[in-house]
């Protein structure tokens, strides 16, 4: 058999950024506004727009208005955050939401006039820029990045793993974190970079369901390398299910905004045209939060003959809908949805990970020099359900953060061996070519898996489900280690390896929460439980990769 090394070429950078949403990009930023010097490398899976933030809908929540408070903002999250909101966090990050408003204004992020209202929120607070707020954020902040000439942009490359320096002798001491390989997908040759700081700026893994809102890059991947870089992980049974994802079969991941209710959508049933939230939340209704309505949907999808419920919004203006949702109302359009006439047909999807890499607000990880900021951290601002459109200012106000705290590193050496380097990766000069047919047949365990997890570990979920769903997992895990291990590494191996990884993560920490709490459903165990304790793992709890 033919072998081909992997071996590719060695950088060394002052920063190493994984990941182009709202949090690396803000991340880059502000650190170029301290340390104008400082050498970036910032590194996207494909091209460089392409993230969760980018097609954030909604908007960006922060208190401007004299009518509402940081005190209202802080009490609206943690009743969404069900009873496991960190009351620090919230206060922390909150506080900081409106200064990270201006700074976005100051970059050239154009908001509409007039806050939007969304579900959870007793005030409206939402900064939006019609219903493509991500979009116009990113864009803005792309341009500018790209006017620093100290950021070298690697697009097309995927982190494999985490590089780990471990120091001896020394107690409390988890190590370093001195880079990470990088696959440039381009080639297939692994990258090796070192830097002084790495930041894991890599989102969710909404991938892992069948039905998200969520693009394609949303694998994990970030979550995953820290687990096995021994970093603990926390809370990842609260996978937040966004109510209203347009339910066709020629548009797929395609969101209907939270902002679509909060200007007076109702949610009805097929042929009935009923409301049918008034029997799970009769007060706030369609205005709910996520996880009440969520769930609300998918019972009711279970009782009818229906693979979808309806949004209406008939009742408002045809001019005020087109100016409002601008894209939304172009693109049902070429569906053949008026959303003026026609009620709109949707599900419920996977569209945040509550849950993530434990860190504080900065940012800070187990390991030292590395930082996990955005949906890829675990703050406890989210609790058991995030409040809709927090996660675009948390990502931002961490960013910030971060870029403050790290400055500390830069000035300092790198340990001076990296002979106790510990970041498993294949032997790259004894591989043999892949097995096309082989790699066939095991990325066919993608397909099936995002059908189990939707099924044993989505909205509504039992002990019985879930153990069985684990024996499946670990059989498969078991399978794309040992392809792995023996062939040549691609973007669709990794992401399947990190994806499976989530997956057993996301099913073990919903077998130990005996209780139904925020977006965490369990039919055997209907009620919450006094003690709200977090759910942690760490590499050595069950196994070593």
């Amino acid at each position: 058999m033919n072998t081909l090394s992997q071996h590719g070429s060695r950088h060394a950078f002052d920063v190493l950024v994984i990941g182009s949403g709202i949090a690396g990009l803000s991340f880059c930023l502000e650190l170029l506004q301290l340390r104008p010097k400082t050498r970036i490398a910032l590194i996207s899976k494909v091209q460089l727009s392409e993230s969760n933030s980018y097609y954030a809908q909604g908007g960006i929540a922060a208190v401007s208005s004299p009518e509402d408070a940081i005190a209202a903002h802080e009490k609206d999250t943690l009743l969404s955050g069900d009873g496991l909101s960190n009351t620090k966090a919230v206060n922390t990050i909150l506080t900081e939401a409106p200064g990270y408003v201006e700074k976005l204004s100051q970059y050239g992020v154009q908001f509409d006039q007039g806050l939007a209202q969304e579900g959870g929120h007793s005030h409206r607070r939402i900064f939006h820029s019609g219903d493509q707020t991500g979009r116009a954020v990113i864009d803005t902040l792309l341009a500018r990045i790209r006017e620093h000439t100290h950021i070298d942009i690697f697009e097309s490359h995927m982190a494999v793993n985490l590089l780990v320096q471990h120091t001896p002798h020394q107690p409390g001491n988890h190590g370093e974190v001195v880079g990470a390989y990088i696959l440039d997908t381009s080639t297939s040759l692994i990258d090796t970079f070192l830097a002084k700081v790495t930041v894991l700026a890599t989102g969710g893994a909404g991938k892992i369901y069948r039905y998200t809102t969520n693009p394609d890059v949303a694998t994990g991947d970030g979550l995953a390398m820290a687990y096995r870089a021994g970093v603990r992980v926390g809370n990842l049974e609260f996978y937040q299910f966004h109510p209203t994802l347009l339910y066709h079969p020629e548009c797929r991941n395609f969101l209907i905004s939270e902002a679509v209710r909060g200007e007076g959508a109702y949610l009805r049933l097929p042929k009935t045209d009923e409301r049918f939230m008034q029997r799970y939340a009769p007060e706030q209704m369609e205005l709910a939060t996520r996880d009440v309505v969520a769930h609300a949907i998918f019972t009711e999808i279970e009782r009818s003959d229906y693979n979808y419920v309806e949004l209406d919004i008939t009742h408002q203006p045809k001019a005020f809908l087109e100016k409002r949702f601008p894209n939304t109302y172009r693109t049902l359009l070429t569906l053949g949805i008026d959303m003026s006439t026609d009620k709109i047909p949707v599900v419920p999807a996977a569209h945040y990970q509550c849950g993530g890499i434990l860190t504080d607000t900065c940012g800070h990880t187990d390991k030292q020099r590395l930082y996990a900021i955005g949906e890829v951290a675990f703050t406890g601002l989210h609790g058991a359900n995030r409040l809709a459109s927090n996660s675009l200012v948390e990502a931002g106000v961490m960013a910030v953060f971060a870029a403050k705290d790290c400055v500390k590193w830069l000035d300092e050496k790198q340990s001076a061996a990296f002979s106790n380097l510990t970041a498993k990766i294949n032997d790259w000069d004894s591989k043999g070519v892949t097995d096309l047919r082989r790699a066939s047949q095991i990325n066919a365990h993608w397909r099936s898996l995002r059908g189990e997890m939707t099924s044993y570990a989505g909205i509504v979920r039992t002990e019985a489900g879930l153990k069985d769903l684990l024996r499946l997992i670990l059989t498969r895990s078991q399978m794309i280690e040992e392809y792995y291990w023996k062939h040549l590494i691609t973007r669709d191996l990794l992401e399947l390896r990190n994806i499976i990884l989530v997956a057993e993560l996301i099913v073990r920490s919903a077998l130990q929460r005996r209780e139904s709490r925020g977006g965490h459903y369990r039919e055997d165990y209907p009620d919450k439980v006094e003690q709200q304790l977090e759910t942690i793992l760490q590499l050595d709890s069950f196994r070593e990769y």
